[in-house]
């Protein structure tokens, strides 16, 4: 047996790939603990079976070290440090290269077939198998939109579904790892994952289901990177390792890349579309808020002059995105003539639908949108799609994608989720999709659909989820007049710095995120009131103001809240609700009720702050100006 290990560089992640008996097996561990057991590796070709008889002929060791910016991200700044290894390899179909990198915050590989002309893939007998000693998997079953939610798995009923990525595995000793691609493009296409009966731990890689050809692939073949992301749900959670995988940014200038909040009328006005005053309004709203954005959804064609509204935005410091279906963007001649139009009327961006498919053809697509997307300086987001694989480097223009099942599922399209996404699924997302990249969840809702929890819950989505053109659910009128006004108007898109303070998924989760010399914390709960314990050490040694924004419980009992959020059930209480045959346990919370409080900050305190049940609060934290001294 041959045994190559490749550590990271504060030697915290190990990864070791085997060869033995002529076949290669690669494992993951964060320090001592698995995060992936022994893991097959190999590809089988139409012209080549590289899934075994290799024998060893060389590697090349290098430690890779450089920096990045990505214009609209969720840190100002990207460090890509890591520790490679290429092995070379042969056997009697020929030559495989197995390439891997070991980063503090997780491990990839990827298999390279080299050769001249065009080949087809046949299988990939690569995979994750879950470690032994694993106590919580997470998981979506794959959906060609990725609209659905994220469910513990028990490990015995792995092989059950079709999974798609990114899943979350708690290994224990507090380490966590997330099973994902990166590097995702039209030369390839996307994964899910497939077990069986047998050995439902081992979960492989399979091509998209509607893709019943080979994946036809240019020499040399290269496969996704298959990455394992950990060891922290921290590191998850800030990590751009996936985006470190990817090539460089195709942005010559970037100055058109400019990531906000937009105003949106689809979601809670569905006919408002096709309304020329009724859109104008919105636009008259995202003016009032300081939004730089509005979206011409579905149903603008024929009926409203984009032109003309895009006139009538710019003199209200508002620009304008349009909606257009993928499949009439199907043909790369077609596609330019409208973005080159659109551009020309001075549309800044383009929300394309409706790809629903992991499918080379459809990741070649997304290849050639994003090329001319970036040629007519448009911003774009990707909707009824594949999740992201740290393209944002490559592309990043492309400011957002779906991919998940968010606030529009509030409408009830599903019987099978018939309330849309819940508090849980809310605090499962920032550890499972939206860690692999930005997502267009449309957050805030008030009124119009009931949503199952808080109205500071949902205000404060806007800060636990991370997408760099935010659209706001709800109408403008009750964004207007909400008591979250002037924290929706000055909260950013991007961001300089996020860190996790707290969090398990499907629970709550805590997450501090900078812009400048301002912070944002947000939390939120589910399905239980919690107190949020947020310490404040990440900030400078500084006297800060900060606005509270949190669940008010001045209409709750002592029963209905967390240990010491209010005084305890006296005597009485408990007699006077026994004798009324009350039932202290329904929880019926005003869940519009919110408290609004000035508080003075330092580094180093903690703050205790209750939350509802479903709730959650929002903390805007400026530095104090210091007071010039009398003359």
């Amino acid at each position: 047996m041959a045994v190559f290990e490749l550590a990271s560089p504060n030697g915290g992640i190990v990864g070791t790939i085997a060869l033995s008996d002529g076949a290669l097996q690669y494992r993951v561990a964060a320090h001592g603990t698995p995060l992936l057991d022994a893991s097959p590796l190999g590809i089988l070709l139409d012209t080549q079976d590289l899934r075994g008889g290799f024998t060893f002929l060389s590697e090349r060791r290098e430690r890779l070290h450089d920096e990045y910016v990505i214009p609209a991200f969720k840190k100002s700044r990207c460090i890509n440090d890591c520790n490679s290894l290429s092995l070379r390899l042969t056997s009697t179909d020929g030559e495989l290269r197995v390439e891997a990198r070991a980063y503090d915050d997780g491990f990839a590989v990827r298999l390279v077939v080299p050769g001249d002309g065009r080949s087809a893939v046949l299988d990939e007998t690569c995979a994750f198998a879950v470690p032994s000693g694993a106590r919580n998997i997470t998981g979506m079953k794959h959906v060609f939109s990725y609209e659905d939610h994220y469910h513990p798995i028990p490990l015995e009923d792995l092989w059950q579904n079709r999974l798609a990525m990114p899943v979350l595995v708690e290994a224990g000793a507090g380490k966590w790892a997330l099973y994902t691609e990166a590097a995702v493009f039209g030369d390839y296409g996307g994964s899910h994952l497939l077990s069986t009966p047998e050995n439902p731990a081992l979960l492989r890689l399979m091509k998209a289901e509607d893709k019943p050809t080979p994946i036809q692939s240019d020499y040399p073949v290269k496969t996704p990177w298959r990455v394992v992301m950990g060891e922290t749900l921290a590191d998850i959670l800030s990590s751009n390792l996936l985006e470190n995988l990817n090539p460089p940014s195709i942005v010559d200038d970037p100055s058109f890349i400019r990531p906000g909040v937009s105003a949106w009328s689809w979601m809670a006005e569905n006919d408002s579309v096709t309304d020329p005053i009724r859109i104008r309004q919105y636009v008259d709203y995202a003016s009032e808020m300081g939004f730089p954005y509005y979206l011409a959804d579905w149903g603008w064609p024929g009926t409203v002059d984009i032109p003309a509204l895009v006139k009538y935005a710019a003199e209200r410091n508002v620009k304008i995105w349009i909606w257009e279906h993928s499949a009439d963007m199907r043909d790369a001649g077609i596609a330019e003539e409208k973005l080159a139009l659109w551009s020309s009327w001075g549309v800044v961006g383009v929300k394309i639908d409706f790809f629903e498919s992991d499918g080379a053809e459809r990741m070649a697509q997304f290849d050639m949108l994003a090329a001319l997307g970036a040629k007519y300086r448009l911003m774009l987001n990707f909707h009824g799609c594949t999740k992201p694989a740290g393209e944002s480097r490559t592309w990043p223009h492309v400011m957002t994608r779906e991919g998940v099942q968010g606030g529009e599922y509030l409408q009830n399209f599903s019987t099978f989720t018939p309330s849309g996404p819940d508090a849980a699924h809310n605090c499962t997302l920032p550890f499972t999709r939206n860690a692999v990249g930005p997502m267009d969840y449309t957050p805030v809702m008030y009124k119009t659909y009931r949503t199952g929890t808080t109205h500071a819950h949902q205000t404060a989505l806007m800060v636990i989820f991370t997408s760099y053109i935010q659209h706001i659910g709800e109408r403008g009128d009750y964004v207007l007049e909400s008591p979250f006004r002037p924290f929706l108007s000055a909260v950013p898109a991007a961001w300089d710095e996020t860190r996790l303070l707290e969090g398990y998924p499907g629970s709550y989760v805590t997450i501090a995120r900078r812009s400048g010399e301002e912070w944002y914390v947000a939390g939120i709960c589910a399905r239980r009131p919690r107190n949020a314990l947020v310490k404040l050490s990440f900030l400078e040694d500084h006297d800060y103001i900060g606005t509270l924004y949190a669940d008010a419980l001045s209409d709750m009992r002592p029963f209905d809240v967390a240990i010491d959020s209010l005084p305890p059930a006296s005597d009485e209480l408990c007699a006077q609700m026994a004798a009324a045959r009350m039932r202290p346990a329904l929880h019926q919370h005003g869940m519009h009720l919110t408290r609004i409080e000035e508080l003075a900050l330092c580094s180093g305190a903690t703050l205790k702050i209750p939350l509802a049940p479903n709730g959650g609060f929002i903390l805007h934290i400026r530095k104090k100006k210091k007071e010039r001294p009398s003359a």
